[in-house]
């Protein structure tokens, strides 16, 4: 088995590039109910894995400890644009906790949303770590670590506690073993962790249908989700799609991007988890791909497939803003 065409760019009436991927759904019980390409390749989760990384953030009692609000672990589990309604979550999560942005380790990153990195360069005002796409993550890691007694200097070392619960988590949720499980370092420094898409697509189908192990996993399922559907601008941010999908699915999903284009989608009202990976990693062909997936399987409503409809297609436009050629989804079936 290889990776099969997901989506094509044509220009001119021709098909100029492919972009080749792998598709896996499977249920809460880890059957396998569709699959394109390579169900079973080693991916990278990468941010996909967020909602799951916050999971600690309840087992180990530093939810109730902090008192955090649903827009607080939105952020914690999203990948924002550092907008300023981003960054002012993260302040409130560090001040809960007793720490500033010196804590963070996520390094510099310009902010996603072109208008705020606009405003920033010209007032001269330097970007600061809280504008990190990924640092509500760290934030949530730093509250953990908080919680513990646990020392923060080093929080994003493979060694350090916080770490290897996030690994025990990642290994729990996706059934596979954390000794097979893929170690790589993330662009924001902490470790990611790679296994087999299906392994994905049973986590998100087992978020989504809220199957947890205590009661505690259980409220940080019930937690993260409604955090996420009821904040999805805090999850990524204006014009992406990943909120946008999170707004179309009114409650009824809860979805997840991360880099090199993983994509993972949970269903509360169905047994069904989705997992997908773009072979080469462009997140062009990650939008047309998803919704051709979830409107085949018909898995969205008629209103919220006409919110989210405009995601369809991608338009490639010349530097002068002149249609040039589109990038649309291979159909399924």
């Amino acid at each position: 088995m290889l990776p099969e065409p997901v989506a094509v760019l044509y220009r001119g009436g021709w098909a100029e590039s492919r972009h080749y991927g792998s598709i896996a759904v499977t249920d809460s019980g880890g059957k396998l109910l569709y699959s394109r390409g390579v169900a079973e390749r080693m991916t990278f989760l990468r941010s996909a894995a967020k909602p799951f990384q916050v999971l600690p953030l309840f087992t180990t009692g530093a939810y109730a400890k902090y008192r955090f609000r649903l827009d607080e672990i939105a952020v914690m589990a999203g990948s924002h644009s550092g907008q300023d309604e981003h960054v002012e979550r993260i302040k409130s999560i560090l001040e809960k906790i007793g720490l500033d942005e010196a804590a963070l380790q996520c390094g510099i990153q310009r902010p996603f949303h072109r208008q705020t990195a606009q405003r920033l360069a010209q007032g001269g005002k330097p970007i600061s770590p809280l504008r990190n796409a990924c640092s509500g993550k760290h934030a949530c890691m730093l509250a953990i670590a908080q919680s513990q007694g646990w020392n923060t200097a080093d929080y994003t070392k493979i060694e350090h506690p916080v770490q290897q619960l996030m690994l025990a988590t990642i290994a729990k949720i996706t059934e596979f073993p954390a000794k097979d499980i893929g170690l790589g370092l993330d662009t924001c420094g902490v470790p990611v962790f790679a296994l087999p898409l299906n392994n994905m697509a049973l986590a998100y189908a087992k978020l989504g249908s809220q199957t947890a192990t205590s009661a505690t996993e259980q409220q940080g399922m019930e937690t993260i989700i409604a955090a996420m559907t009821t904040y999805p601008e805090l999850v990524a941010g204006s014009g992406r799609f990943t909120s946008s999908l999170l707004l179309a699915g009114a409650g009824s999903l809860v979805a997840k991007d991360g880099g090199e284009s993983t994509f993972g989608i949970g269903f509360t009202g169905k047994d069904l988890g989705i997992a997908v990976k773009i072979e080469d990693g462009a997140s062009r062909a990650l939008a047309p791909t998803v919704l051709q997936i979830l409107t085949e399987l018909k898995l969205l409503t008629p209103t919220a497939k006409a919110k989210i409809d405009s995601y369809r297609e991608r338009p490639i436009c010349t530097f002068g803003g002149m249609p040039a050629g589109i990038i649309k989804a291979v159909p399924l079936f």
